[in-house]
């Protein structure tokens, strides 16, 4: 029987031994780099027949290195970090993991939007410091009521809607190439500026591509209700951060909510982390101990299933 080879660029969670147990028992060699920085795994790149990888560039340069590879398979949701034009010249599968965590990415929105609505950041910090209840209160609206426009339709669009009307937010989706029908009580839209008009909330989940970077600007800001509150569980480059930032400052945002970020992780200047109606998670929307085995349950099936011609689960890119 033949043996592979497969380069596990990064991973998730806090060690991949899932992952070089599977493969090594189907026969598949592991490589692990050192890091997700190419110049630790560039020259290993001609001798493998199937790639692991989360967050590594994997450009066109990577792509001209490789002599064997079939497959790459990527943990999560989005594949943005793979060219995927170079993965067709060369004729490369490239599979992801289209609905691992979904639920947890839900969960943490909602988390988000109840966390800055209820200002627990001021009650919690009165605790922390030794008192109780802050004098004078907090600015504290009643959730049931709020207008929240949801950007982007699909699973885990669904399932932030399904959420959100639990607690009696009056529901709007923008989504233009949704065909299906939305819930009761739900508004579907095909024009964004349509859709955000005079919103309390809105929350971005689609992917980070050519017509949807920068999506949330100035313009968008302008057209929410004041002291709005706009949350990114998605991806950072949706939102034109200078525009958001002025607009808290300017008191038009009430709130800004991430677990995404331009540039991950931000420089410990940045003004993300210091801004005191900026609330900032580092990324963990997708995180369960449930969901990470399933992504790599998910990813090395697609590593075996690839390189043994067989039909993979979700591919991007197939031949």
């Amino acid at each position: 029987m033949k043996k592979f080879k497969c380069l596990i660029t990064d991973y998730q969670g806090d060690n991949c031994n899932y992952e070089i147990e599977q493969l090594e028992k189907n026969n598949i060699e592991t490589v692990v780099a050192k890091s997700k920085n190419q110049n630790d795994w560039f020259n290993i790149l001609p001798k493998v027949d199937a790639i692991l990888t989360r967050h590594a560039n994997i450009d066109e340069k990577s792509f001209a290195m490789m002599e064997k590879c079939k497959v790459i398979s990527r943990y999560g949701t989005g594949y943005d970090n793979i060219d995927i034009n170079s993965a067709q010249k060369k004729k490369i599968i490239i599979t992801f993991v289209d609905d691992y965590c979904s639920n947890e990415v839900a969960d943490h929105t909602l988390l988000l939007i109840l966390y800055c609505i209820r200002n627990l950041r001021d009650y919690l910090s009165s605790v922390s410091k030794g008192d109780w209840t802050p004098n004078p209160h907090p600015n504290v609206d009643r959730i049931s009521g709020k207008k929240m426009t949801v950007i982007g339709y699909g699973k885990i669009g669904q399932k932030v809607v399904e959420r959100a009307l639990a607690f009696g937010f009056e529901m709007r989706v923008y989504d233009p190439y949704y065909k299906g029908k939305v819930p009761s009580g739900v508004s579907h839209h095909k024009d964004i500026y349509d859709a955000v008009l005079d919103t309390d909330v809105v929350s971005l989940h689609v992917p980070l591509i050519e017509s949807t970077k920068n999506i949330i600007d100035k313009k968008v800001i302008d057209l929410m209700s004041q002291d709005s509150l706009l949350v990114n569980v998605a991806r950072g480059g949706l939102i034109k951060l200078d525009d958001a930032i002025s607009s808290l400052d300017k008191n038009k945002l009430g709130w800004l909510a991430l677990d995404v970020a331009d540039n991950e992780p931000p420089k410990k200047s940045d003004i993300l982390r210091s801004h005191k109606k900026v609330v900032l998670t580092p990324h963990i929307a997708y995180y369960s101990k449930q969901s990470i085995q399933e992504s790599k349950r998910i990813c090395v099936e697609n590593i075996i299933l690839g390189l043994n011609n067989k039909q993979v689960i979700g591919p991007v890119v197939k031949f």
